[in-house]
């Protein structure tokens, strides 16, 4: 938990004859992250994508394209396939490819002509009280155009055309149809060119009046639309008997796509092919007794020795996962430095609560996240959010990240609530009881409580940098750590005896200690660091001092809930139209604050946790194990770890 998984980088040599059942069991299975054979290998072996990839990679492409064409089912039915030979068989029985490709075309051939023929009503709606034939719009001489817009533009392009040759108009109730003589097109978009709140429309060759030709398409419009829903019909009970397996089948490809993608990482000859990888060290030992079931015995293991970067699979309880993102957000931790996933899950949502200290805050935070969490698990068919709004969400963060950050939020939340019952805040009012601990009036005891968590934060991150560099046999980086962290004492208890008015003479027991502990300190950071250390020197009062801006946040908070609460109620105690002006400056006010409640103390609790703590034991710039695997939603898998068949 601690620390990222222990890798071993292994090579695994089997007969060929068993190559797709250990490419199958390796894929199920999910522990190994496949590598490229080293260059004084490749001599060895013959690196190819394979036979039959072009038979597979067709059938993948016939049911990717199969699949899109069909109407999406959700089901819990999964598909089971023997192997490569079993799922070809399966695939050929599907004998639907051709009908529903045929629908599709006349669904897509009814879509346009119907979208042709709204075109055509909404330009007759527009021009009701026209009761000429409209055959005389459009001939082999002339050209219409219908405008429309506010009046006020309508009127000022009719005088623009009025000065034109060639242009005939018709005044009607709510447009300007223009008749232009074939050839002077060019004159009539000079005329409205440049006036964006009107818009032009070329009138369509039809016979007869408006309103038969309306009754006509509206005629035709109810006739392909019920030859429309026939086809949905028929593709729709498709979709329920053949979506399922075709999904399947599709999902089927793909993994066994995957599978020749990494052939030009193994090496091969003709009767072995060799695989070389990172696997965590825990799943060694399922890993080679799945392969000695599928090889009946026959392979060899062996461990290399090696001084590269082993991958990063981070180990952490599910309680804490989530908080990997922010992590990751971060940097990827090497494999053999602490993963502060476990710091930063307990940290930050102290940080985020204490800053935020409202009762009424914390709960709407902890409804708003609960309904984001329903929200992209159950998305609705028809959102009622401004599309708007949603799109612009959707443009800066996935709906699994969002998902990610709504449940990070929610023991933040928990906390604001509990502290804020403590300081008597419900969006800044008080209730009748006294408050365990009130923000205004205790603000110097919030100072001294931030101030020592910065002291335990920035002595911590030193003191795990320690570990860190000791662990990893850099003796000489661990002692700078022992370095730093001495004088960070020595400026606390130098500070303290400031603050308390104490003797700064050597003969003060506790001044001498700090005059000993900064002296070594930095003794110990020049001639384990050099001289560019003493650089740093001044970040780290700074980083220390940097926490109390928890208590600035939530100070500014509070008393900005304050502010708008007396508003509110002084309005109401001066007149009715005051209180409603109050009213709505309490509403506005409010949401304005909780906005800032939700992003402040979220921006300002990861930074102190990246900048003021990560930076004194956390180098990161890892690589995270991508372990070859399949993704499997409507198929099963052969092998499961920890499982033999």
């Amino acid at each position: 938990m601690f620390k990222p998984s222990h890798m071993a980088r292994i090579r695994l040599i089997v007969h060929k004859r068993y190559s797709k059942s250990v490419m199958s069991a390796l894929q199920d299975i999910g522990v190994m992250q496949i590598e490229s054979l080293p260059e004084a290998m490749l001599k060895f072996f013959d690196t190819q994508e394979g036979v039959e990839y072009k038979e597979v990679s067709d059938y993948a492409q016939r049911f990717r394209g199969l699949e899109g064409l069909l109407y999406p089912r959700g089901t819990d039915k999964k598909f089971s396939f023997r192997d490569e030979r079993d799922l070809i068989a399966q695939a050929q029985e599907v004998h639907i490819d051709e009908r529903v490709g045929r629908i599709r075309k006349e669904l897509d051939s009814i879509d346009a002509n119907a979208k042709d023929i709204n075109s055509k009503l909404s330009l007759l709606n527009r021009i009701p009280d026209f009761t000429g034939d409209l055959a005389i719009l459009n001939n082999k001489n002339i050209v219409s155009y219908m405008v429309y817009g506010p009046q006020q533009q309508l009127d000022l392009v009719e005088k623009r055309a009025s000065s034109k040759e060639g242009i005939l108009k018709t005044r009607l109730q709510n447009a300007i149809i223009f008749s232009v003589k074939r050839g002077n097109e060019k004159e009539f978009a000079d005329i409205a060119e440049g006036n964006n709140r009107i818009t032009a429309e070329t009138v369509p060759q039809m016979t007869n009046t408006a309103a038969y030709n309306k009754k006509e398409l509206e005629k035709q419009l109810g006739s392909i639309l019920k030859a429309k829903m026939a086809l949905e019909d028929e593709l729709s009970h498709i979709s329920d008997k053949m979506y399922p397996l075709v999904s399947a089948l599709r999902e089927q490809f793909d993994i066994e796509m995957e599978k020749y993608e990494v052939l030009n990482k193994v090496g091969t000859t003709k009767s072995i092919i060799a695989f070389e990888g990172w696997v965590p060290q825990e799943s060694l030992a399922n890993l080679e007794k799945i392969i000695r079931q599928v090889t009946e015995g026959r392979f060899v293991l062996e461990h290399i020795r090696t001084k590269e970067m082993p991958p990063t699979k981070m180990h952490n309880p599910a309680t804490l996962r989530l908080y990997e993102f922010f992590v990751r957000f971060y940097s990827i931790p090497k494999s053999e430095e602490i993963d502060p996933t476990i710091m930063f899950a307990l940290a930050f949502p102290i940080f985020f609560g204490f800053m935020v200290g409202d009762v009424g805050y914390g709960l709407i935070m902890l409804g708003l996240a609960l309904f984001i969490i329903h929200r992209v698990d159950h998305p609705p068919k028809k959102s009622r959010l401004p599309k708007m709004i949603t799109s612009f969400v959707m443009l800066l963060i996935t709906p699994k990240s969002l998902k990610v950050l709504a449940k990070s939020i929610i023991p933040g939340a928990i906390i604001a609530i509990i502290l804020g019952a403590a300081f008597n805040e419900y969006f800044g009012f008080q209730l009748p009881y006294t408050a365990l601990f009130n923000v205004e009036t205790g603000l110097g005891t919030l100072l001294v409580v931030s101030g020592w968590i910065g002291v335990f934060m920035v002595e911590f991150g030193f003191f795990l940098g320690f570990l860190n560099k000791w662990t990893n046999g850099e003796s000489r980086h661990a002692i700078a750590k022992l370095g730093w962290m001495m004088a960070g004492a020595g400026f606390v208890i130098f500070g303290l005896n400031i603050l308390h008015g104490q003797p700064m003479e050597l003969n003060n027991i506790v001044a001498a200690a700090s005059y000993v502990l900064l002296v070594l300190g930095i003794l110990v950071i020049v001639v384990f660091e050099g001289m560019m250390g003493l650089m740093e020197l001044p970040s780290l009062i700074s980083h220390m001092l940097s926490y109390t801006r928890l208590v600035g946040i939530l100070l500014a908070s509070v008393i900005l809930a304050e502010v708008i609460d007396i508003i509110f109620i002084g309005g109401w105690h001066h007149s009715i139209l005051l209180g409603l002006v109050g009213t709505l400056i309490l509403v506005i006010g409010q949401l304005f604050n909780i906005t800032i409640a939700m992003f402040e103390p979220g921006i300002q609790g990861a930074r102190l946790i990246y900048v003021e703590f990560f930076s004194k034991f956390f180098d990161g710039n890892g690589r995270l194990f991508k372990p070859f695997a399949s993704q499997r939603n409507r198929t099963i898998a052969q092998f499961k770890l920890g499982e033999t068949k």
